[in-house]
């Protein structure tokens, strides 16, 4: 099998073994802030799928009127 060039001894390869995955790290936190500081400054925390606050709380009275669709657990029709 043909030798790697770059990393042919013990040395290169311990080297490589810890300073790709440190590097790879670096470079993810280096990313993250980059993202976080040119996201947009009026981008809300609640998600645009969410409903309005106005609908979640009439919500609140339709779940008083469900009736089961069939006997409790344990109680016999």
């Amino acid at each position: 099998m043909p030798s790697i060039l770059f990393a042919d001894n013990f040395l290169a390869g311990s080297l490589l073994s810890l300073l790709l995955p440190v590097c790879l790290l670096i470079a993810l936190a280096v990313w993250y802030v980059h993202f976080v500081r040119h996201s947009p400054g009026d981008t809300s925390p609640a998600s645009a799928a969410l409903p309005h606050s106005d609908v979640v709380a009439s919500a609140a009275d339709a779940v008083e009127d469900v009736e089961p669709a069939g006997p409790r657990p344990g109680e016999v029709r």
